[in-house]
């Protein structure tokens, strides 16, 4: 078997479904193991790096070959027709498929080569994200091709001329296949043909070597109590699968919970192994003394040979099953244990549930009573309040009322204050009058009272004197001699 390991050529992946990558960032994502080829013949290994950009680019931008797309995660369920059928509207821009996969069962991927980078933007721009058909949910994921390289051990290292290729030749109809001319696809065998030849074939097989255009479906085993597809083992007796010790041991831990002792390995090897002896065996023949298996050596006769290892087979499935049923009795037994247990917790608890139900519907009879008896205030109380409201806005309207008589009366007030200001002034004028006229009454009277008293002094001389009051004022001089 030649084995080819190619250098990793990295698949982009855009950010958004719309958008082609850019150039490639440091950033790894995943990495995938890929094959291809009969095993039988040739087997072609290598590793696809998936990478990412940091920076978005729009659609067309040619800074980088991106011509290349890979359509990975393609059911088996659907052949190259349906992968041709599906690709039909850009045919004729596609240069080559190539078919290859990865270790995960009932999956293939497609390696396919435009004319141009316009194609493979209006490919991916379409076909990322749509169904395959409108039955089954599969979607088609696309990712970007960079660069792919690949080299064969059996070719010793020799590279082509540089800028020339050899043409293959297609199988069907013997002539040279020209990327430029016609589009070539290359199936999972790792033979090449005309996509309108292979699309014509009607088998799903390679017409060279007959083996399988794509990946066959396999059941899909998993280890029942962690799902795991590595190192699995089937129980020959009840039909458990479980991973081997070196992943999680479920195999042998179902061993030690059961007692059944024979698992078949489900690889390539399809060996049985006895977890009792702890070794392979070739023969399910158990020892009578003992009841362990050991390998028995038959003579050349066929028939015999036949007869003792079905008579033996029936021995061992008898005791298995013998240990089988004992086995199940026991769990029965313990369901039935457990059962009447949870049976006694359940009653117990019913009856805890009745009385918890019977506190309830009490409480919630004193709750309604309650309730009426509350609703009956609630009415009283909003019978009161509407009252109180309305007294409130009776009170409002009087405060208003009142309010506006205040200013009214507030006016009416300082008008009289400041007529009674005016008075006051006045009457303080008159009685400041009033006090020199009195004032020069008395001293009236004085002057009389003294000049009664006065002898020499005549008439005449009283007519013609002068009277000088100190501390006078011209006003009041001027009443007096206005009164005389």
């Amino acid at each position: 078997m030649a084995s080819a390991t190619p250098p990793p050529p990295p698949p982009q992946v855009p950010q958004q479904p719309a958008q082609p990558p850019g150039p490639l960032q440091a950033a790894s994502l995943k990495q995938i193991h890929f094959f291809s080829g009969n095993h039988n013949v040739e087997t072609i290994k290598g590793i696809l790096h998936i990478y990412k950009e940091n920076e978005k680019t729009p659609l067309g931008l040619e800074d980088e070959s991106k011509d290349i797309v890979c359509i990975h995660s393609i059911p088996t369920s659907m052949t190259i027709h349906d992968l041709l059928q599906f690709t039909g509207p850009v045919n004729n821009n596609i240069e080559h498929i190539q078919i290859v996969r990865n270790s995960k069962p009932n999956q293939f991927m497609a390696l396919i080569k435009f004319s141009d980078e316009k194609s493979s933007d209006e490919f991916y721009k379409n076909f990322n994200g749509v169904q395959f058909n409108s039955i089954e949910p599969e979607i088609c994921h696309l990712a970007y091709v960079a660069k792919v390289e690949t080299f064969k051990e059996t070719s010793d290292g020799c590279l082509p001329i540089v800028g020339h290729e050899e043409l293959p030749t297609c199988a069907v109809c013997l002539e040279k296949m020209d990327e430029s001319v016609d589009g070539v696809l290359t199936i999972l065998c790792n033979h090449s043909f005309h996509c309108g030849c292979l699309d014509k074939w009607g088998d799903t097989s390679c017409p060279v070597c007959r083996y399988c255009q794509t990946p066959e479906s396999v059941p899909e085993n998993n280890c029942f109590a962690c799902n795991s597809q590595e190192s699995l083992w089937i129980c020959l007796i009840c039909g458990h699968i479980g991973c081997g010790r070196y992943v999680g041991g479920h195999a042998k831990s179902h061993y030690l919970e059961t007692q059944h002792t024979f698992a078949l390995d489900l690889s390539m090897d399809n060996l049985v192994w006895d977890y009792a002896g702890d070794n392979y065996v070739h023969r399910l023949v158990q020892n009578k003394s003992d009841g362990k298996p050991v390998a028995v050596e038959y003579e050349n006769r066929a028939e015999d040979k036949i007869d003792a290892v079905q008579l033996e087979y029936t021995y061992l499935l008898t005791n298995q099953l013998e240990a089988q049923r004992h086995f199940f009795e026991e769990t029965i037994r313990l369901i039935k244990k457990e059962a009447e247990e949870t049976s006694k917790e359940l009653i117990e608890e019913n009856k805890l549930l009745l009385e918890e139900k019977k506190h309830f519907e009490d409480e919630n009879q004193r709750l309604r009573k309650e309730k009426q008896s509350l609703e009956k205030k609630v009415t009283n109380l909003s019978s009161r309040l509407t009252k109180v409201l309305h007294d409130v806005q009776e009170e409002k309207e009087m405060n208003k009322c009142l309010s506006q008589n205040q200013d009214l009366w507030s006016q009416k007030f300082q008008s009289t204050e400041s007529t009674l200001k005016t008075s006051i002034d006045k009457k303080d004028k008159e009685i400041e009058d009033l006090k020199e006229q009195v004032r020069d009454l008395m001293f009236f009277v004085e002057a009389q009272n003294k000049l009664k008293d006065v002898k020499d002094v005549s008439q005449d001389e009283i007519e013609e004197s002068s009277i000088v009051v100190g501390a006078a004022s011209r006003l009041s001089k001027a009443r007096r001699a206005r009164k005389r």
